[in-house]
């Protein structure tokens, strides 16, 4: 295989939590040998077309994107839905792609992904594709405030699944497991995790993120949760 298309499915596009993963993916592959990678964000219009096009061309396809309330983003299943006759034009002539993905979410368990994982595996099987396994991370917050540094073996642990992908068709069992990190909190971490949600400094970042993006006026909003008459 030589060919890598990554599509980064984060509202975010270029400065996403999961761009920086996609990127330890692509480092691997192309440690792997010769190859080569294609990057599209979903959240570019303008490269949207040109995603959809990309799909049956390449050897390998990685879909990732963040967790969006037990799912996947709107965009990402608009993605999914516009592929339509490529993939039936990539059956028909033998080319479906292997297709793998990459979740990262918030919450520090890894198990709040694991529905999604399920219904990728057979959105895989559907297309047609050979499937290359779902890479998981929980805590994907921390990236945005961490330095590199601070996430050496995490970036490593990436370009390893990036290599085993262009060697061996798809991601190691043993990595993903590493990389998924705490699958569920105990009680004591569950309790302490929820202590450390309430302290000053972990408000101000969420308070900084609502005035960032326009949203603290309605930060007590209640959609849903206004009486019925």
């Amino acid at each position: 295989m030589n060919s890598l298309v990554l599509l980064n499915g984060s509202p975010r596009g270029e400065h996403s939590n999961t761009m920086k993963m996609l990127m330890r993916i692509a480092e691997g592959w192309e440690r792997g040998g010769d190859r080569t990678t294609c990057i599209f964000h979903l959240a570019q219009r303008d490269a949207f077309g040109h995603a959809v096009e990309a799909y049956a061309k390449a050897d390998a396809v990685v879909l990732g994107m963040p967790l969006y309330t037990d799912s996947m983003p709107a965009l990402v299943k608009t993605y999914i839905e516009a592929l339509g006759s490529r993939v039936d034009i990539a059956r028909a002539e033998g080319a479906n792609p292997i297709l793998g993905f990459m979740i990262q979410s918030g919450f520090p368990e890894a198990l709040h992904s694991r529905l999604l994982q399920r219904y990728l595996e057979k959105l895989a099987r559907r297309l047609g594709a050979s499937y290359a396994g779902t890479v998981v991370r929980g805590g994907g917050e921390a990236l945005q405030s961490m330095p590199d540094e601070a996430n050496k073996k995490l970036w490593e642990r990436l370009r390893t699944l990036g290599e085993q992908l262009a060697l061996e068709g798809r991601f190691g069992a043993e990595e993903q497991k590493a990389v998924a990190g705490i699958e569920r909190l105990s009680q004591l971490q569950a309790a302490l995790a929820t202590l450390v949600t309430k302290l000053p400094i972990t408000q101000f970042y969420w308070y900084s993120r609502l005035k960032k993006n326009g949203a603290w006026k309605d930060r007590f909003a209640a959609p849903y949760g206004q009486p019925v008459r």
